[in-house]
């Protein structure tokens, strides 16, 4: 998120020649939350050390954001004609998200409002994994189905497919950091920070980052 933050990701696989081999199963994934301090005894404190202290994105400040790192497996059998076998696609997810390190500080209502906005946090990012999860899935199950003359040629195809699909879900991320932008001006607790503030800063705009990680690729 820029204000809530999905990091995009890309794979770099490389198709060689007859090599390794790993488990024929559905795409794996990995997830891992990671928290950063925050401090504060009032909302707009919280707020400023969100903003100070949470993840960058592409040179933005974030409240969350959620990074996918994905690797692929598989064998290449080339007989009539060029497969991959044993395919898999995996995406490790890193979480990073706001943890208030005194919560005893903050009035019970300022509180109260903490927790929804945090559990919208952590809504917002896992929704973003989800969005990555079906994207893996549909990569998964095209680069299976491929069948070329010559490896080569199916190396080029599961890159078009790779990138037709990750535009695709980046565009779906977009699409919904949109939507969930009117979602966040109304969220109480950052309604707090506007209302209390005479030259409120705005919220982080709803995001997802284009910052690509290429991926650990293993087939061989």
């Amino acid at each position: 998120m820029r204000a809530i933050r999905g990091a995009a990701a890309a794979a770099a696989i490389l198709l060689s020649a007859l090599g390794g081999k790993a488990a024929d199963a559905a795409p794996a994934f990995s997830t891992r939350y990671v928290y950063y301090d925050v401090t504060g005894d009032t909302a707009t404190g919280v707020y400023i050390s969100m903003l100070k202290r949470g993840p960058q994105v592409n040179g933005a400040s974030a409240y969350a954001a959620t990074s996918a790192l994905p690797s692929e497996r598989g064998k290449l059998e080339l007989t009539r004609s060029c497969r991959v076998i044993d395919y898999q696609y995996r995406t490790d997810f890193t979480i990073h998200l706001p943890k208030l390190t005194d919560e005893t500080v903050l009035s019970a209502g300022t509180l109260e409002q903490w927790h929804r906005f945090s559990r919208l946090l952590v809504k917002h990012e896992e929704t973003h994994r989800s969005i990555w999860m079906s994207c893996a899935r549909e990569i998964e199950t095209r680069i299976r189905a491929l069948r070329t003359h010559t490896c080569a040629e199916l190396d080029e195809k599961a890159q078009e497919i790779r990138d037709q699909v990750q535009n695709a879900c980046l565009s779906k991320h977009a699409a919904f950091d949109a939507a969930e932008q009117k979602r966040l001006a109304r969220q109480p607790f950052v309604r707090m920070v506007l209302v209390n503030n005479s030259k409120p800063n705005k919220p982080v705009k709803l995001a997802v980052g284009k910052k690509r990680k290429k991926a650990a690729a293993q087939i061989n």
